[in-house]
């Protein structure tokens, strides 16, 4: 063969896969009409998070046009998290109806980390315009206090409401407090929903207004057996609908609680009694986060009899997940008891197992249904490597070692090892004073595995590192923790993080971070956090200067900076014009710049 197009289909659209969406149509489209054709998928859908704002206008000034002219587009993903300052752009050009017109007929939307405003007009002027609208999905990064109500009463005022959406989901670090929710106010159309309340009486407030909903993820910030309301609400609902569910079509439910101020069981089955049906549902997932074992109650998550008594009438449930996270540990007799308690004839005949993990950190015990397969953090602590004999297959994204309490004790590669086989699917993994000591390096590839992030550790050999994972491709790491960070490297393994975060790095060192990010040559997204209060704003924006001007992949710098820059100080007008778009954040600890470019 001698030219690319004499390739078949079937191996081009192979090649196609490797590619972003943008990346595919940028290269290929308008080609001919065979390259056209094979790249229908591509013009269906966009991601735009992770485009510079050349690319961003590119792709609404250029390819859009010429998508409309034989296909729609159907699906879009948008945010500030890594283009910051992308939705208030695109709320700009959506007053246009040229630019409007190209978005008619979306049926799905994804939109990260929107601030206050920006959502409130994305919802009123661009989303109630939508009537093919059938999924949706917000993900909010921070709430101010100040703002929490009007928060509030844009999602449930102007988002739940609206009446095409089939699928919902809200994921926001404050629940939404819904005592408030007008009596009128019933979400027919929706059938899959995940959203974060506060407390549990606003999930019995909420499942009175989704009679047809199927699949159902909660999160609760407090659960507070003690509030009189709760159990005011609990007791007319006994009197009213004795067990019956108030969701006839409930296929699955994943009930998630963040922390127990006060707690009863039986107030936990009064729930549960009005969410699961009998009938319908045949997934129940239960995860608690964090809670201190400080009274018997709290005992009662890990008693297979009373979870068997409550789960045992629902015949058609066939998959039940549990992950209970308890600080303050029993004692050995508890522990077997419990445990033992899981092993009942209804268990076992449902194929239901589980597994314990104890470790020294806070006197902590992970109680977990096996195999495990949520998303939720799993977290240890290793001062024996014989721990990992009996322990099973974990399929967690996200796993935390943290040595802060085992210190001294020291990984080798063949215990790293051993233990990373047992997290298959992992994603993410986090390290707090890890005791790295490998004279030998083999690569350890789990090829799910893509974020690292180090903390409070001290001479790490970088290269060595990315050498031993070598498909990571955003690093979190001290400045100061990179043994290796003044010397030169030739590993080829940098050339794969395309998101870097360095973080402390002393004023005096600030000079020595281009020569450093020399290494990572396919760099797109940098976080640096400097220690600037000592600084002058002139020599800050000189050493920024020389990062900006020399590496022209980074299109998104987030500053966490220790003092605000001076008011006069325009990021546009810095580096000849590239920042294109910018906003700041007011932190506890400072200020955060975000740069697009």
């Amino acid at each position: 063969m001698r030219h690319f197009s004499d390739f078949p289909d079937e191996i081009l659209c192979k090649i196609f896969e490797y590619l972003s969406p943008f990346d595919a149509l940028y290269s290929f489209i308008n080609l001919n009409i065979r390259f056209n054709h094979l790249l229908i998928p591509f013009k269906r859908y966009i991601d735009l998070t992770y485009l510079s704002y050349e690319q961003f206008m590119n792709y609404i000034n250029i390819i859009l046009p010429i998508i409309s002219q034989d296909e729609q587009l159907y699906f879009m993903k948008l945010g500030n998290a890594r283009t910051p300052g992308q939705i208030e752009l695109f709320n700009r050009l959506m007053n246009d109806k040229i630019y409007r017109n190209y978005f008619n007929y979306i049926d799905k939307i994804l939109i990260e980390s929107p601030r206050l405003n920006e959502l409130i007009n994305f919802v009123e002027k661009f989303l109630s315009s939508l009537s093919n609208l059938i999924s949706l999905s917000i993900t909010i990064d921070s709430i101010r206090d100040e703002d929490f109500q009007k928060w509030t009463q844009l999602i449930v005022h102007s988002v739940l409401s609206i009446s095409t959406l089939i699928k919902l989901s809200i994921e926001m670090p404050t629940g939404l407090v819904l005592s408030r929710l007008s009596n009128t106010i019933m979400l027919n159309s929706l059938i899959d929903l995940t959203l974060n309340v506060t407390l549990v009486t606003d999930l019995l407030i909420l499942i009175q207004r989704i009679p047809n909903v199927e699949n159902l993820s909660i999160r609760i910030g407090w659960w507070t057996s003690g509030d009189r309301t709760l159990v005011k609400m609990l007791d007319e609902m006994r009197l009213n609908n004795n067990r019956k569910s108030f969701l006839n079509n409930l296929k699955s439910f994943h009930l998630t609680i963040d922390s127990i101020l006060t707690f009863q069981f039986e107030h936990l089955e009064q729930v549960l009694y009005r969410i699961l049906n009998s009938e319908t549902t045949y997934s129940f997932c239960f995860i608690l986060r964090h809670c201190l074992n400080h009274n018997s109650e709290l005992t009662q998550f890990i008693d297979g009899q009373r979870w068997e008594n409550l789960l045992s009438s629902y015949l058609l449930l066939n998959q039940f997940d549990l992950f209970i996270r308890i600080t303050g540990c029993f004692s050995i007799e508890e522990e077997n008891y419990k445990i033992n308690s899981f092993k009942s004839k209804y268990f076992l005949e449902k194929k239901w197992f589980f597994s314990y993990f104890k470790y020294s950190l806070r006197d902590s015990i992970i109680f977990y249904s096996i195999p495990y397969k949520n998303k939720e953090l799993f977290d240890i602590s290793i001062n024996n490597h014989e721990i990992f004999k009996n322990f099973p297959i974990n399929y967690t994204s996200n796993l935390l070692i943290d040595q802060t309490n085992n210190g001294s004790y020291q990984f080798n590669y063949s215990t790293f090892y051993f233990m990373l086989k047992h997290f298959p699917s992992l994603q993410e993994l986090r390290l707090i004073q890890f005791n790295m000591n490998f004279s030998i390096i083999n690569p350890i590839h789990i090829p799910s595995l893509h974020t690292l992030k180090i903390e409070k550790e001290r001479n790490v050999n970088l290269s060595k590192l990315l050498e031993l994972l070598p498909l990571i491709n955003t690093l979190f790491i001290p400045y100061f923790a990179i043994d290796d960070r003044n010397k030169s490297s030739d590993v080829y393994q940098y050339n794969r993080i395309s998101e870097l975060s360095l973080i402390d790095i002393p004023a005096n060192d600030i000079n020595q971070i281009p020569l450093f990010l020399n290494r990572f040559p396919n760099l797109r997204f940098l976080h640096i956090h400097i220690y600037n209060q000592r600084m002058t704003d002139e020599y800050l924006l000189i050493n920024l200067n020389e990062i900006i001007q020399k590496f022209h992949s980074i299109i998104y710098l987030k500053l966490q900076l220790e003092k605000d820059v001076n008011s006069s100080v325009n990021w546009k007008e810095q580096w000849n014009g590239r920042v294109k778009m910018y906003f700041t954040d007011i932190i506890f600890v400072g200020v955060l710049v975000h740069l697009w470019f």
